[in-house]
This record gives structure tokens, C-alpha cells and sequence, in this order.
């Protein structure tokens, strides 16, 4: 019975709501085309006049930064691939993966016993020759033999002399040294591996200095030069910025990519920042202390046009303006604007030339 009821009310209430739709569309087809014309226009003008609501941001005096970013993987200043200078078996091993070495230190020992009695050989053999070649000096001062005996004597001395040296360098290489100072990232070999002369032992990288190269666009040539100050972050290392400065600017522009290098360098005093790390690098290249900032969301750009809308009073007024630098959410204006301007940074898509407006927080 109940659900009877409200299905005849629901009923009820549509046949009143069709009445009152079809009394107004009646009443509509009643009116002359002059006054719905005039009833458009009322309704138009109630649209052009309803006030705006938008929130403003006024043009400060103050300095901008320019910079050029770009990303870049962090490589060590310097890099050695240590190998074998001569053969032998590696005896022993000094350093491991992340030791901190000085250039000169030990890094592995080969076996040298067959050098030691190549060396002891050569050794008491030089000293017969020297023996030798004193005998044939005395006898050719006395004329008692030819000068290509004498000749001869010399070039054997001479050459086991030779013989002795390369044999001493041989058994000093067999001592594997740190090229330079810096840090082990790789050790290739282990004890008991035989190695011949050039196999790779160890690689060396000096990290306490690291570098960013960067690829940067012919068009940015003129605006990078050694010296220029450099701000680099990693992701790993979220919240820490690191100082560094322009090293050198690539004298030649690669033809293939159109692109130019630049070299980055940064201390790295705490060795935090690792060789192979993705870097965000920003290079200062200029800096203006008096230029005047808004807020980025405020321009409008049409094609080639750029304006702001401009709060006078009650209204706003459409003004073209020239931009120069930006940097994060601020933007130089060059030409168009004067310090203390009120500009509508939220609300311009309703907005049209004397539009009225109320400023909102």
C-alpha cells in the first residue's frame, strides 16, 4: 500500500514539472523575436559583468640566477689499469677492492725465483767477461793483438752488461706498484694465477677530485668558460649539493652530434661522491641583483606574444611583456612591468580585457 502511495506521488509531481516546462516554453513562443533577442543580450551582459575571482602576485626587485643543466655520470680524475710487466706467478696479494693505496705502494708479488737465478748467472758470467776484456786491453795496449780481438771482448762484456740490466728490471717488475694514488675498484687476479707480460691485475681510480662531462648544445658556446662556478646533485645522495667549477671547454664542436664538451670538476674530500653515479650538474653562467621577478604562472603566451593581466582598481588590464631569465617558479621581466605591479597569476582563462575581478587569497 505504502509503495501504491509513493508511486502515485512520484507521478504526480512529473505531470507538475512537464505543466510548468510546457508554461514556460508556451510563454517563450509568445514573445516577439525583438524581445527574445533583448533577453539574450540581458542575459550576455549579466555574463560579461559578473565579477572574477583571481589571485595576484606583486613584481619584486631582486636577483636571478642563469644557469645551463644538464646530467652527466661522475668520472674519477684519474684512471690506471695496472697489468703485468713481465711473466711470473702471482706469490702474493697486498691490497684488496676499496683499500686507499699512495702511488708506489706494492700491490702483488710474482714468484721471482728463476729471475733471482737468471740474474745470479748473468751475474758471474759478466764478471768472467770483465776478467776478459781487462786481459785483451792489456795485450792490444802492447800490441799483441788485433783491434777486432779487442772489438770483440768489448761487445761481449757490453752485451751481457745489457743482459744484467734487463734481468734487474725484470726482477724489480715482478713486484706489482701502484701506478698512482687513489683507491682499488677491481682486482682481476688471484694467487696462483700465472701471468704473462700486459694481463690486467688490478684497476686504480682517484676519486678524491671527480668530473662531469657534459655534452651541451652548440648554441650554449658562448655562454660556459673555465672558471664558472657548478652545482651537482646525485640521487643517492638526496639533500646534499656539491660545489665545482667549469675545468675546460672543448675547443671544437663534434660535428655528428653538434654538441661540445665541458669538464666539471669537484672536490670530493669525503669520497662520498662515487665514480659511475648519475649527477644533475648546473652551471652558473650569469646572475642579474636587480631585475625584476614574477611568478612564472602568471604569463600568457600566445604564439609569438606573451602578456600578464594586470590588476588595476577593480579590473584588469591586458599588458605585453618582454621575459628574460627564469629560475625555478620566478621569471625576469625585462620589459612591461615596474616594481610593485599586482599581476593575476590564478583565474586569467575567464579573464578579457576590463574584466571585473575580485582579488581572493
Amino acid at each position: 500500500m505504502l509503495k501504491l502511495l509513493y508511486r502515485i506521488l512520484w507521478l504526480l509531481t512529473l505531470t507538475a514539472c512537464g505543466g510548468e516546462a510546457s508554461k514556460q516554453e508556451s510563454n517563450d513562443k509568445k514573445k516577439t523575436p525583438a524581445e527574445r533577442a533583448e533577453a539574450r543580450e540581458q542575459a550576455k551582459a549579466a555574463f560579461k559583468g559578473r565579477v572574477i575571482p583571481v589571485s595576484v602576485a606583486t613584481v619584486v626587485e631582486g636577483s636571478i640566477d642563469a644557469s645551463y643543466a644538464a646530467t652527466a655520470t661522475l668520472s674519477a680524475v684519474e684512471e690506471a689499469l695496472v697489468v703485468a710487466r713481465t711473466q711470473g706467478i702471482v706469490e702474493s696479494i697486498f691490497v684488496e677492492e676499496g683499500m686507499v693505496v699512495e702511488a708506489g705502494k706494492p700491490l702483488a708479488q710474482l714468484d721471482t725465483r728463476r729471475l733471482s737465478l737468471d740474474l745470479a748467472r748473468t751475474e758471474t758470467n759478466l764478471e768472467s767477461l770483465k776478467r776478459a776484456l781487462d786481459r785483451a786491453e792489456q795485450l792490444f795496449e802492447k800490441k799483441m793483438i788485433s783491434p777486432d780481438t779487442f772489438d770483440q771482448a768489448r761487445f761481449n762484456h757490453d752485451r751481457e752488461a745489457a743482459t744484467l740490466a734487463l734481468q734487474m728490471h725484470d726482477l724489480s717488475e715482478a713486484t706489482i706498484r701502484a701506478p698512482i694514488s687513489g683507491v682499488i675498484t677491481m682486482r682481476y687476479i688471484k694467487v696462483g694465477n700465472t701471468l704473462q707480460p700486459n694481463a690486467q691485475a688490478f684497476e686504480m681510480k682517484r676519486a678524491d677530485v671527480v668530473e662531469a662531462i657534459l655534452s651541451v648544445p652548440e648554441q650554449e658556446l658562448l655562454k660556459l668558460a673555465p672558471g664558472q662556478p657548478a652545482t651537482i646533485e646525485v640521487d643517492a645522495l638526496a639533500g646534499r649539493a656539491f660545489q665545482g667549477e667549469v675545468l675546460r671547454v672543448a675547443p671544437e664542436v663534434n660535428a655528428d652530434t653538434g654538441t661540445f664538451r665541458v669538464t666539471v670538476q669537484l672536490p670530493n674530500p669525503d669520497n662520498a661522491l662515487k665514480p659511475g653515479m648519475f649527477a644533475r650538474v648546473s652551471v652558473l653562467y650569469d646572475r642579474y641583483d636587480k631585475a625584476l621577478l614574477l611568478d612564472r604562472e602568471a604569463l600568457i603566451t600566445e604564439r609569438d606574444r606573451q602578456y600578464v593581466y594586470l590588476v588595476d582598481d577593480d579590473t584588469v588590464t591586458q599588458r605585453e611583456v618582454e621575459t628574460g631569465y627564469s629560475e625555478g617558479d620566478q621569471i625576469e621581466i625585462k620589459v612591461g612591468l615596474t616594481a610593485g605591479d599586482r599581476v593575476v597569476v590564478r583565474g586569467q582563462t575567464a579573464l578579457k580585457e576590463g574584466s571585473p575581478v575580485r582579488v581572493v587569497q
